[in-house]
């Protein structure tokens, strides 16, 4: 199986010009959020600057992708250059930043697999109706997830103007079954929920880490997108569920430090 999920993947890399493998992900033409909208969601940011989409989960940590977030593998870059804001649908404005303490990622990424991390905050987040945290999925939360489910992304990704939006932008895709994401992309582990949409839709340079929310749970992370973002093929989330454990024991381990 693992060799002809390399040959799927070499196969759809040919035609697609290559993963992109810079900190990518991009909601494409969303409509804007409205204040309080989406309160677990924030921009992550590096030397100040948008760099992934993270999600409140508790009040001292954040989930997000961990491939914007890594120097080397799982080695993170350094805390100290990594904030987030919190509060506001504005990239650039409002809300509040938030100083990191550590950034953890999920020990067995690499090749875009396991793309998962956890920020820890310096300072516990005060919940407000524009801060708030968002519930994680479990397992019998996936039970729902069959082919075509609608789900709910929100980032601050470039649009096919290429410009970066300073609103939060909302879309709708839908989730595509696993073997039909082995069948597309050679892409149909138990770790990853796919996603499908239309061509010029779905996630791009900036988006990395966006949550896919449905009934206002985290069922995935956003990780990546094959060849140029907008294409026929579906896009890659981290799915949540199936990192359960290691949430769990990532944040016990980060309180009690």
């Amino acid at each position: 199986m693992a060799v002809t999920r390399i040959y799927a993947i070499a196969f759809i890399l040919a035609i697609c010009g290559g993963i992109n493998a810079a900190p990518n992900g991009r909601i494409l033409e969303g409509n804007d959020a409205t204040t309080g909208e989406l309160p677990w969601v924030v921009s992550v940011r590096v030397d100040n600057t948008h760099v992934a989409v993270g999600n409140i989960i508790n009040a001292s940590h954040i989930l997000t992708s961990g491939h914007g977030l890594s120097a080397l593998r799982t080695t993170p870059i350094a805390a100290t250059r990594v904030t987030v804001r919190v509060g506001s649908i504005n990239q650039y404005a409002g809300g509040r930043i938030v100083n990191v303490q550590s950034i953890t990622i999920h020990p067995s990424y690499g090749n875009f697999l396991h793309d998962i991390a956890i920020i820890t905050l310096v300072t516990p987040l005060t919940f407000t109706d524009k801060i708030a945290a968002i519930a994680l999925a479990t397992p019998d939360d996936d039970e729902a997830l069959v082919g075509d489910t609608e789900v709910a992304l929100a980032g601050w990704g470039l649009q096919l103007s290429g410009a970066t939006p300073y609103k939060l932008k909302v879309a709708t895709l839908k989730v595509l079954s696993s073997p039909e994401c082995e069948y597309q992309a050679g892409y149909g582990y138990d770790s990853v929920l796919c996603l499908e949409h239309g061509v010029n839709q779905g996630i791009a340079t900036g988006d990395e880490g966006a949550g896919v929310v449905v009934n206002n749970t985290l069922v995935g992370v956003a990780s990546f997108f094959f060849g140029g973002s907008g294409t026929k093929f579906p896009d890659v989330s981290s799915r949540v569920s199936y990192y359960s454990s290691w949430i769990a024991s990532t944040i016990a381990a980060r309180s009690a430090a």
